[in-house]
């Protein structure tokens, strides 16, 4: 029970002797206006006469000298032989045995309908702290109220609440702004995060244009139309493109309709756990356009086959080695892979990342991302998910 629940027991005069009894023996300085109070039973009254407490004492003079009416018990008490020690006295089980039949007339305070009492609980019964007692009107009418420390505490719950949230969203803000993540352009494309290195030194596959694409496998030089494409190995949405516009482009090449360079480069390295897979990936394809420029197309097409998820290391060299093995690449190119012979090409592909994410004519509205598609040196905002809308634009261009 809590406090200021005790003290509106004792200034109610309908308090249940049940909680008096509690009342009592959980605030021993309570216990005066206990004695005072009409509705406390002999069992009560003989229980904290046996406590030698002298304002106790004093409360029950007062009582037996009251008029008649005031409160006096009925029939007259004596003291109590059962007087529990204090160990046992916020129980108080058994010094109420001797309660008498109680009753209580109908009660209409205030234009109030007429309250009946239940028939009070068993003395052993507790009161449960914070839960209401039916004691009248006046306590009924607080109950329910948050108190002032209360208030504040959920004010200060809530304030801490906000401060989260808004911290929360800040950071998840910032991960997605600087992060190679999917976004929203047209339907994902991960936004650039290059890696350092000037490209000063770097050595360049023999198949690279000035603009860091790979012409091998690109197709016929007097093609109509020239289509880039900028992919991140490691770029889900640069999986999901090739998956719905990789056959319609190899048809288009072969046909002699479309050139098609790839431009590989590394915005996702802080993905891969440390190993760095984006640039690997792309070293590794630099290294195939230059070494067997006739097997690039299927080997660029078997990374994104063989894509590892985002937030993993990424496949091994020697996994690499395994998807260059399947596309058709010479064993020595393959043993070349496999024992990390890529890395020459590393610097070129942080230089080529370097320029296609400083290129402002590459940026969409989050900035640059992959895929990054352009068709005859524009870049083309279209709605790549739609399986013919590339190869509408690469007919309607040639045209």
């Amino acid at each position: 029970m809590l406090r200021d629940e005790a003290l509106r027991a004792v200034q109610d005069p309908t308090a249940p002797p049940t909680v008096l009894a509690q009342v009592a023996g959980e605030f021993p300085d309570l216990r005066p206006q206990v004695a005072a109070h009409r509705g406390a039973y002999p069992g009560l009254l003989s229980w904290l006469a046996a406590g030698d407490d002298p304002a106790v004492d004093a409360a029950l003079a007062a009582r037996r000298a009251a008029p008649a009416g005031y409160g006096a018990p009925t029939p007259p008490y004596t003291p109590h032989p059962y007087a529990p020690g204090p160990s046992s006295a916020a129980h108080l089980a058994p010094a109420y045995a001797a309660q008498q039949p109680h009753t209580q007339q109908p009660y209409a305070p205030g234009g109030h309908a007429a309250h009946h009492p239940q028939p009070y609980p068993s003395p052993d019964a507790t009161y449960a702290p914070g839960a209401g007692y039916a004691v009248g009107p006046q306590v009924a009418a607080v109950q329910g109220r948050p108190t002032a420390q209360r208030r504040a505490r959920v004010t200060l719950v809530s304030v801490l609440a906000g401060l989260v949230l808004l911290l929360l969203v800040g950071v998840a803000a910032f991960l997605a702004v600087g992060s190679g993540a999917p976004s929203a352009e047209p339907v994902g494309q991960g936004v650039a995060g290059a890696p350092e290195g000037s490209g000063q030194d770097a050595v360049a596959p023999g198949t690279a244009t000035p603009e860091h694409g790979l012409l091998a496998g690109a197709g016929d030089e007097s093609a109509p139309v020239t289509v880039e494409v900028y992919v991140d190995y490691m770029c889900p949405v640069c999986g999901r493109f090739e998956a719905v516009n990789g056959e319609s482009l190899t048809k288009l090449r072969e046909a002699g309709s479309v050139r098609v360079v790839f431009h590989p480069i590394a915005i996702l390295d802080r993905y891969s756990q440390g190993t760095a897979y984006s640039t690997r990936a792309a070293s590794s394809a630099a290294l195939v356009a230059d070494r067997a420029p006739d097997t690039f197309q299927a080997f660029h097409a078997g990374l994104l086959a063989h894509q590892p998820q985002e937030g993993t290391a990424g496949l091994s060299d020697a996994q690499i080695a395994d998807v260059a093995r399947a596309a058709g690449v010479p064993a020595d190119v393959v043993a070349e892979l496999a024992d990390g012979g890529a890395a020459e090409f590393a610097p070129w592909v942080a230089a080529a990342t370097q320029a296609a994410t400083s290129d402002p004519a590459l940026a969409g509205p989050q900035g640059f991302g992959t895929p990054t598609i352009v068709i005859d040196g524009e870049r083309w905002a279209g709605d790549w998910s739609d399986a013919q809308a590339l190869a509408q634009a690469i007919e309607g261009t040639s045209v």
